[in-house]
């Protein structure tokens, strides 16, 4: 349709030229000796206007071909972040529920080793011990069950971890279970 709409406009503005050059007066110069020159001229005038015209509709194709793709990519990626942001959400509160029942496995625990220390008779402070300090303290006898730790030992019996590893000279904070430990007896009320 417009290459017509061109070829029509291109073949109007030669039969102007030609016309025009026909009427033009002996006096003015146009540059073209004879009406064919001026046809040929204009000819090749439509012809690179029709080539810069088919060129500007290949560029605009390519356009709006990459347009409609960068679209397409734009709504993929929203529609991954939308995924991934439930995604999220569903982890931060499954992390959230585990912490919780973490938190309530560890207070069981801690009470557990409570209740345990208070059902246990104090034992006399070892001989090798009682070199290390100055005072006749008396010391809890723990046996380690699966999922103690130091930590939960510390707060059961109020007494520093630092306390019961230098007690124990344990050369770090790993314990075992079945480990016998001695534990400063908590003090009395």
């Amino acid at each position: 349709m417009i290459r017509k709409l061109t070829l029509g406009l291109a073949a109007a503005a030669v039969g102007f030229c030609v016309q025009a050059q026909q009427s033009v007066r002996p006096r003015q110069n146009t540059g073209f000796n004879t009406p064919r020159e001026a046809v040929n001229y204009y000819e090749n005038l439509v012809g690179r206007l029709s080539a810069q015209v088919r060129s500007m509709q290949d560029e605009n194709a390519m356009l709006t071909a990459s347009n409609t793709e960068l679209k397409q990519r734009v709504s993929r990626l929203e529609n991954e972040v939308r995924s991934l942001a439930g995604d999220l959400a569903a982890l931060r509160k499954q992390v959230a529920a585990d912490a919780e029942v973490r938190k309530n496995q560890l207070n069981s625990l801690a009470d557990k080793i409570t209740e345990s220390a208070k059902k246990e008779k104090p034992v006399p402070q070892a001989a090798s011990q009682k070199t290390e300090t100055a005072d006749n303290a008396e010391y809890v006898e723990h046996v380690v069950e699966k999922g103690t730790t130091l930590n939960a030992l510390a707060k059961a019996y109020r007494c520093p971890v630092k306390e019961i590893v230098r007690i124990n000279k344990l050369k770090n904070t790993n314990i075992y279970v079945g480990q016998k430990l001695l534990i400063p007896a908590p003090p009395k009320r």
